[in-house]
């Protein structure tokens, strides 16, 4: 179809006031046809990434191939205020009394000029690309689902909501990412994507993986803040090991001989700190766009988490450090960290004074807060690993992250500068946390004044390992684990996404949107029953308002503190203890009533699919049902294939096929 300029009867698609000077703003005509031109007032990466992306997901909505944004009805200016040479997007700030106090660097004004100018205006690229993609969603309705589906929409859009301006928005955390794990780390054109039209800015990288990623960084926006297990690589083993042992800690007597699964760095030792800090310099002379370093510890388990009993090191601790008398919480070992890595971003910000450090607050003996002042420019990642997955982080009810939110709270007690990494890992069939915890804990960070959240996931299907012609490796996995990982945890990583911006977005506007725009309207609303019933029971499945009773060893159940309603295995979920929350019963001979409200609205949209012929969105369900087929196989249910309503061929309770 080709585009064509819409003439005079477009009128009636804006309104003007004019004594509120507010004007109305449309991306489509009455005939679904594009309305708008956009152009970039500025030479920003990000602002060219904007204009581009504006003309592509209004192509992919309105499947009219030829739109690319060159004029329009509308005519719209994306300008970064103090940048633009004309002085218009600075205007527009002042007519609304914005600023950059109020917006912050990534907040957005829409304003309209006349009833056909309008400019969109931000203090950064970033700010553009937010008020793109905010733009977009509130006029066409639908967003980018998942990285798979890309802009392949499964409907065409034909109309479009109006914005009434001026329309300005900020987010509620200055960092928005996720942490891409079992994937090696060049850059994921599919997930950057994603991740920046789902308004997310931190995708994250370590120093050895910095320069492979950097360049992709500007024409998203994103935040140039390393993170990762980083000992190892400003202090080789293989590089001073036999020269300077003494750069390891001492544990049970003798210097350790490797760094992963075996020890950290000798803290207390100056020399250590001298070396870190000239290899940090070094570093930030040759990548000077950064804004944050690294100091991560190394990855380790064992022997008190490879600290060691150097005296030098020993010299940093505090008596605070050790366990109260009776109590089973473990010892830690932040004290000595945070002291050590105070001394380095002092010496650092000497030459590069906005220079920040990522530091960790990660596993159990250094999750515990340090007895110390935290420096300013440290950015701390508070990661706990085995938080319950069912309960909100700030729920007095789950003994885990009681504890949890304890440690977290006096951390940011201690500096502002904190974010949270959870652990969302995906197996190929089981999701995670719940929405309802998703959203509490997002809330929760919000009251604590975080900067934000970096989850660890694994990516999508088209980037998978993003071998991109290096040799596999055996920590990575098989083609297809990334897409059914996504297919069974997708949503949870679009609310995230969407809480991130705004903690308070009702969550059934958030699977209403992801819904329509994944599997269509007609399909949509049904599927949105499907996954908001499924939530609910696993919510249900935590008894929420309930005290937990501690599991497991009474002995351990202090330092553990497991209820017995918990869910906090991230590593190992299992379609066993997922397939009993979900359907809220142990007695298989229950599940199948159990079952039958979530499964009615799901073959109910596929039925809508068939009758459409729409294979795309068909495809879509199928793997949904092919979820609830594994998990219903669990319990000895197995549903007749080609049923238009859920019927069992198999169930436990005749034990025979039909």
């Amino acid at each position: 179809m080709r585009f064509q300029l819409l003439t005079a009867f477009l009128l009636t698609a804006l309104t003007w006031h004019a004594v509120a000077e507010s004007f109305s703003f449309t991306v489509l005509g009455k005939n679904g046809t594009p309305v708008v031109g956009v152009k970039a007032a500025g030479n920003d990466a990000a602002l060219a990434q904007a204009q581009r992306d504006f003309a592509a997901m209004v192509r992919a909505a309105t499947k009219i191939e030829d739109y690319r944004g060159g004029r329009g009805w509308f005519s719209l200016t994306l300008a970064i205020v103090g940048e633009d040479n004309t002085g218009e997007a600075e205007a527009a700030m002042a007519a609304h009394q914005l600023n950059r106090d109020i917006l912050g660097d990534e907040g957005f004004l829409l304003h309209g000029q006349t009833n056909r100018k309008f400019i969109l205006c931000a203090y950064s690229g970033r700010g553009i690309l937010n008020g793109v993609y905010k733009i977009l969603e509130k006029t066409l309705g639908v967003v980018p689902p998942r990285p798979q589906a890309g802009l392949d929409y499964p409907e065409r859009i034909t109309s479009s909501a109006s914005i009434t301006t001026p329309y300005w928005e900020k987010p509620a955390f200055d960092l928005r990412g996720l942490s891409l794990s079992s994937s090696l780390g060049w850059p994921r054109p599919a997930m950057n994507d994603w991740m920046s039209r789902n308004l997310m800015n931190f995708p994250g990288s370590s120093p050895q993986t910095f320069a492979g990623l950097y360049p992709s960084f500007s024409q998203y926006g994103f935040r140039q803040i390393m993170g990762g297990h980083t000992f190892h690589f400003w202090v080789p083993f293989k590089e001073f090991g036999e020269t300077h042992p003494e750069y390891w800690p001492l544990i049970n007597g003798e210097r350790t001989k490797k760094w992963y699964q075996g020890g950290q760095l000798a803290l207390g030792n100056p020399e250590v700190i001298d070396l870190v800090v000239q290899r940090m310099l070094a570093y930030v002379d040759k990548y000077p766009t950064m804004e944050a370093l690294s100091f991560g510890y190394n990855d380790n388990s064992k022997d008190g988490f490879g600290w060691g009993e150097d005296p030098l090191c020993l010299a940093l601790d505090s008596p605070n450090d050790l366990p109260k008398p009776g109590s089973k919480r473990p010892r830690t070992w932040s004290t000595r960290y945070i002291k050590a890595s105070n001394q380095i971003i002092a010496r650092i910000n000497q030459k590069y004074p906005k220079m920040k450090m990522h530091v960790y607050a990660y596993h159990w003996e250094m999750m515990q807060p340090p007895d110390c002042e935290v420096h300013p420019n440290l950015i701390v990642e508070f990661a706990p690993l085995y938080k319950c997955c069912v309960h909100a982080i700030n729920d007095p009810n789950c003994p885990r992250n009681d504890m949890l939110a304890e440690w977290l709270t006096k951390w940011t007690e201690k500096t502002p500068n904190v974010y949270m990494r959870d652990y969302y890992f995906a197996s190929p069939y089981v999701p995670l946390v719940t929405l309802d915890s998703l959203q509490k804990d997002l809330q929760f960070f919000r009251e604590r004044k975080m900067l934000g959240v970096r989850p660890e996931i694994i990516p999508d299907a088209p980037d998978a390992q993003n071998l991109q012609g290096r040799d596999f490796a055996t920590w990575l996995r098989p083609s297809n684990y990334y897409e059914r990982a996504w297919d069974a945890s997708g949503l949870r990583y679009f609310a995230l996404a969407r809480l991130a911006w705004n903690p308070d977005e009702p969550l059934e506007e958030i699977v209403g949107l992801f819904c329509r725009s994944y599997y269509g309207a007609k399909a949509g609303s049904l599927m949105a029953q499907y996954h908001l019933a499924c939530d609910r029971n696993m919510t249900l499945s935590g008894h929420p308002g309930e005290p937990a009773k501690l599991r497991g060893d009474a002995e351990r159940t202090d330092f553990i503190n497991y209820g017995v309603y918990c869910s906090c295995w991230n590593w190992a979920v299992n379609i066993r203890d997922h397939s009993r929350r979900l359907f809220l019963t142990e007695d298989r001979k229950q599940v199948g009533a159990a079952a039958m409200p979530l499964l009615e609205p799901l073959y109910q949209a596929r039925q809508v699919a068939y009758q459409d012929l729409n294979l795309l969105v068909l495809d879509r369900i199928e793997k949904d049902l092919d979820l609830m087929r594994q998990y219903l196989l669990f319990h000895g249910y197995q549903l007749k294939n080609e049923s238009k309503t859920p019927e069992f061929l198999v169930q436990p309770s005749s034990g025979a096929v039909d």
